[in-house]
């Protein structure tokens, strides 16, 4: 699974580096501010599996990363974010794909792709 460190500014003598999967990104942006946050370089861990159960990963961001608001008023930062119910499920599962697809790798065609082809 690929993740992307992050900086966030907490204050002017506290920061904290976290890595995040990419559709963390911006839930940390609407929690922190974007003029806080200083996104770092991708890494990759082997040995862990990508989530792939959208309503578990959105429980999962429910928890760590809490609500805005009070009362009737307070929403999850994820589903500020992704949107709430099914509609918000259907979203976060499609950003995940969309990180997983943008991190295999690139394969260059071969010659029997080209066959065939016009262009």
């Amino acid at each position: 699974m690929h993740y992307t460190q992050v900086e966030i500014t907490r204050d002017e003598t506290a920061s904290m580096n976290v890595l995040v999967g990419a559709w963390e990104l911006p839930i940390l942006e609407a929690k922190h501010g974007d003029e806080r946050m200083k996104v770092g370089e991708l890494r990759e861990f082997k040995n862990r599996e990508w989530p792939t159960d959208p309503r578990s990963e959105m429980q999962r961001l429910n928890r760590l990363y809490g609500v805005t608001g009070s009362g009737d008023n307070a929403v999850s930062f994820a589903e500020k974010v992704y949107g709430s119910g099914s509609a918000g499920i259907k979203a976060l599962g499609a950003a995940m794909e969309a990180a997983r697809k943008a991190a295999e790798p690139k394969r260059k065609p071969k010659g029997s792709d080209l066959v065939g082809k016009t262009g």
